[in-house]
């Protein structure tokens, strides 16, 4: 189960087995498959069984105390995960406020580096994240990396960003060129590239904002 779990994470598992493995810690040296299944049996949902009473989850066969009482608060675990993750994530509404995030968590880098914040649909900051960083005054950013991010954080949009250490924020033909692949493969999948945003000490220069995420039309012309 530990293998599964450390190889796939609990999507693929069955909501039976997901009770088998949480309840582990609390249930040692014993099968716990079969109290999934009675958990599963006795409450009709996986939902229901965190909703059940103590007394009531307690008297499943299979079951102690402690691990009756670890199932019975678990909705409220959730909730002060949830409220916890609301209070945590900035709302990144408006290009003043993504720049300014993002340019505190990119400044004095030393050497060039790529990020990427993932949005929701109300410009919250799911995550951020330095996707690759070069040696010198050059990165290369796989247009794979900025994907499996976006699909990874279930982005709605995202936001490209990178440094310039030379102190010039004008973006290069490359930049041009990698900022216009993403966006067409990012816009294949469903999510919007928001804007791409290059900086150097405390400037930066915006695609979005210069009109640079169009068409290839607006790109400059070799």
């Amino acid at each position: 189960m530990r293998d599964k779990i450390e190889k796939t994470g609990l999507g693929p598992l069955p909501d039976h087995e997901v009770l088998e493995y949480m309840l582990f810690p609390f249930v040692p040296r014993r099968n716990t498959n079969e109290t999934g299944h009675e958990l599963m049996n006795k409450f009709g949902s996986f939902a229901d069984v965190f909703n059940a009473d103590l007394a009531d989850i307690e008297s499943v066969p299979g079951m102690t105390h402690n691990a009756a009482l670890f199932f019975s608060v678990m909705p409220e675990i959730i909730r002060r995960y949830i409220v916890s993750v609301a209070k945590k994530r900035p709302r990144l509404s408006g290009r003043r406020a993504v720049r300014d995030y993002i340019g505190k968590e990119m400044f004095g880098m030393p050497v060039e580096a790529a990020c990427a914040a993932a949005l929701d649909a109300q410009d919250g900051l799911i995550r951020f994240e330095r996707l690759a960083v070069g040696t010198g005054d050059g990165v290369d950013l796989s247009v794979r990396a900025v994907v499996e991010f976006a699909l990874r954080t279930n982005a709605v949009s995202v936001v490209l960003a990178h440094n310039h250490p030379s102190g010039n924020t004008r973006p290069s033909q490359s930049d041009y060129d990698m900022t216009l692949e993403i966006s067409d493969v990012l816009g294949s999948i469903g999510v919007r590239l928001a804007d791409h945003i290059v900086y150097t000490g405390t400037e930066s220069f915006s695609f979005e904002e210069n009109g640079l995420l169009g068409t290839c039309d607006a790109f400059p012309k070799r």
